[in-house]
């Protein structure tokens, strides 16, 4: 069994208030619940069940719910190194590259890449239900869409020592989601979990109340406190201690229970199954006529003889128009409609549906458009306003595994170095992501021409990283005895041989030094002994890289982004302002430009 390690912190603690009496604040005295089992709080006398029912049959209710676990688990998830470099001593972690422990001193290692192989292994796996992990964790958002509340139970393999009975280590079998309507937590008035109930690991049906002998009497070892229990056992509870249940909500998370959104959202919810049954009652059952035809007539055997030679001849040719004539002498004659219902567009059927339906949508954060209704969409910018709502409710929502349910199941399989990450759901990320290494990129030629040398970071997967070393004199020196500077021309000025250096062309084009700002270096503009000049010297007349021609001034240079440390620039441009497209270019432009240039 993996034992947990305390950190310099606790040891620094601990000696420190070695010699002295110590003396805690008293906790609050709180009687906000029972001791032992608690129950979830719910409103309007609604159980769990009938919560997981509404959920299943109102159809925009699942929709919703449906959706957001799609797009949460919609790119599955990978392994991340959550550090660079970690001391061996004061276990401080580092995100760059370090030869030593800048606070103590001490040696540095890598992550340990042992640590995920069994991990990994185990999350590949399906359970004893046949269910993948990621079935698993679609269950577990499904629970807390519906009831806040999602319980994880790890299911362990003890192996116990046969001459001391007591438990040296542990594996983790497999991962199984807990049913909420049945699973409970152990807790006192205060809200702290367990003391009340004492098992043993071994064998769980010895249980010990509070008063008791706290030994196992089948094989005498220690009882641990229970946390919780499983309530559908056949005749008796089943109880779980620490760490063998993983218990998370995401909309109200507090001491125990979360509190359930649909309960919130049950009025909404039944309106809407009350309106989808007067369709269905009205379409398939036909039980409630639209009205009546009330004629009134002094020969009833007449009326009736004539509407079924009417009714004969419509079925031979539906367009037959009947003519109706009603005798009025006696003056009791006539032909009356009598509605029994209103139509759909009285009663504002639509109106009344859509309405609720964004009220629902609205509290999940899901979009209109997710759910493939764009009629009303006010073109591209009202979509991507759509989106964007969306992506931050899943977000947030992939937040709760990556930030609370990974690392405690972490915890539990004994990987520190090492943490589970969703992937972002939209693949705008992925490009986001591109630009940013393409930053990076830049920013490492740019470097290397400072005479800094950048190195790869090993990231594997996900974005690049570079470090940056000072180059050392001695090779600095040895490359300017042997007639080529790094990254600039021969002694002699001039075109080197064979034409441009390739580090003088980032990716076939100038360097931005030559591109934007200044002039060219002496050496490129005067050259060797009888070769001309490789360009001819700027003339007055603009700012930066101007030339003057016969037919215009030069054209001032445009910055649409200062850069850091260089001063913008205060030369007014004349004419109409730039266009959406030449924005775009100067941005670019800018920022393919050295810093300070």
């Amino acid at each position: 069994m993996a034992e947990e390690k305390e950190g310099i912190v606790s040891r620094f603690l601990s000696t420190l208030a070695s010699p002295f009496r110590r003396r805690t604040t008293p906790q609050p005295q709180m009687p906000l619940y029972t001791t032992g089992i608690q129950e979830p709080v719910l409103a309007q006398g609604i159980t769990l069940p009938a919560l997981y029912a509404v959920s299943n049959e109102n159809l925009i209710l699942r929709t919703v719910i449906t959706k957001l676990g799609q797009e949460i688990f919609r790119r599955g998830y990978f392994w991340e190194k959550k550090f660079r470099k970690k001391c061996i001593e004061c276990e401080e972690e580092f995100q760059h590259e370090v030869t030593e422990c800048n606070s103590c001193g001490g040696q540095v290692r890598d992550p340990d890449p042992e640590q995920v192989v069994y991990a990994k292994w185990l999350l590949q796996q399906q359970n004893s239900m046949e269910q993948s992990f990621m079935q698993v964790l679609h269950e577990v958002e499904r629970d807390l869409n519906i009831v806040d509340d999602a319980f994880v139970l790890m299911i362990k393999e003890y192996y116990v020592d046969e001459k001391t009975g007591e438990v040296q280590f542990y594996r983790i079998k497999e991962l199984i989601r807990g049913d909420p309507i049945f699973m409970r937590i152990i807790a006192d008035k205060r809200g702290v979990r367990g003391g009340r109930y004492k098992i043993c690991r071994i064998h769980r049906d010895q249980v010990a109340y509070p008063g008791q002998e706290p030994k196992c009497q089948t094989c005498g070892a220690r009882l641990v406190d229970a946390h919780y229990v499983n309530m559908a056992g056949s005749g008796k509870n089943q109880y779980f201690m620490k760490g063998e249940v993983l218990h998370i909500s995401k909309y109200n998370p507090g001491k125990l229970y979360g509190r359930a959104p649909v309960n919130t959202l049950w009025r909404q919810a039944m309106t809407l199954t009350a309106m989808d049954n007067y369709i269905y009652t009205a379409y398939q059952k036909r039980r409630i006529p639209k009205g009546i035809v009330s004629v009134t007539t002094d020969n009833l055997e007449s009326m009736k003889s004539f509407w079924k030679g009417v009714d004969e001849k419509m079925e031979r040719d539906p367009h037959y128009i009947p003519k109706v004539g009603i005798e009025s002498a006696s003056g009791r004659g006539g032909v009356n409609w009598i509605k029994f219902m209103d139509t759909l567009e009285e009663m504002q059927y639509i109106a009344v549906r859509d309405e609720i339906r964004n009220r629902i949508a609205a509290f999940y954060g899901v979009s209109s458009i997710f759910m493939i209704d764009n009629g009303k969409a006010g073109g591209l910018n009202n979509e991507g306003l759509q989106i964007l709502v969306t992506n931050r409710a899943v977000e947030y929502g992939q937040k709760v595994y990556t930030e609370v349910l990974f690392p405690r199941m972490l915890k539990e399989l004994d990987v520190t170095d090492w943490k589970l990450t969703l992937y972002p759901n939209e693949e705008e990320d992925e490009i986001t992501r591109l630009r940013r290494d393409e930053m990076e990129v830049n920013l490492a030629q740019r470097m290397a021409m400072l005479g800094y040398k950048p190195e790869l970071m090993e990231e594997g997967e996900r974005d690049i990283r570079f470090t940056y070393r000072k180059q050392e004199e001695q090779q600095a020196a040895q490359q300017q005895a042997g007639g080529m500077p790094q990254g600039g021309m021969p002694p002699g000025g001039g075109m080197p041989p064979g034409g441009m250096p390739p580090q003088m062309m980032q990716g076939g084009r100038m360097p931005p030094q030559m591109m934007q700002g200044g002039r060219m270096p002496p050496q490129m503009m005067q050259g060797r002994r009888g070769m001309p000049p490789v360009m001819p010297p700027s003339q007055p007349g603009g700012e930066g890289m101007g030339i003057r021609t016969p037919r215009s001034p030069a054209r001032p240079q445009q910055r649409a982004t200062p850069g850091a440390g260089a001063p913008v620039s205060s030369v007014q441009q004349r004419g109409l302002p730039p266009t959406l497209p030449q924005q775009n270019s100067q941005r670019l432009q800018a920022s393919r430009r050295l810093r300070g240039q």
